[in-house]
């Protein structure tokens, strides 16, 4: 019995040894998939940064002499870069969080008997500053991750992109507004 008892422990080793071999060759397998995404990943950003670089001498070749310019009123969407969108967009934002400041004092509780004096009391428009100076500083962060990105943080794609969808869905509140643009929804 003793000999059967060691007899067992010995091929649960051995199976245990073969069940660890297995899981290192798969961790190796998923190791060299990963290295190889991220040589993809760094492949696809130097030729974005390529088009990046080429559309930008492109545009610079257009303010050249002689190049016909387009009426304001004539908008032309594929020639719209991406940096002009990004632009328009962050505007856009600040430029409605501006009017929600201006407008604070318009916000009053039920019942507030001051509502249309400077004096009044009321929690309401204090809360609308505080909110909509919570909602320009994330933006100017936003603005910020996307004008300077860190190309070597291990999260670089990432935070990129979470940084344009938070700025998307700041502007998602004001959808209604004639300056909207379908582009920027989220």
């Amino acid at each position: 019995m003793h000999w059967s008892t060691d007899l067992h422990h010995t091929a649960s080793t051995f199976e245990q040894c073969a069940q660890l071999r297995r899981s290192a060759r798969e961790a190796v397998d998923r190791a060299l998939r990963m290295r190889a995404e991220a040589t993809e990943a760094r492949l696809r950003a130097v030729r974005m940064r390529r088009t990046v670089e080429r559309t930008k001498a492109r545009l610079r070749s257009d303010d050249a002499p002689g190049f016909r310019r387009f009426p304001a009123t004539e908008t032309r969407r594929a020639a719209v870069s991406r940096t002009a969108q990004l632009a328009l967009l962050t505007a856009f934002v600040h430029a409605r969080l501006d009017e929600e400041n201006s407008t604070a004092d318009l916000f009053h509780e039920t019942g507030c008997p001051d509502s249309g004096a400077s004096g009044c009391r009321c929690p309401v428009p204090e809360r609308v500053r505080h909110d909509v100076t919570v909602r320009h500083g994330l933006a100017r962060d936003c603005e910020e991750a996307l004008h300077d990105p860190d190309h070597d943080a291990c999260d670089w794609p990432h935070s990129e992109l979470a940084a344009l969808l938070r700025l998307k869905v700041l502007a998602l509140p004001y959808e209604l507004h004639r300056q909207w643009r379908e582009e920027w929804r989220p």
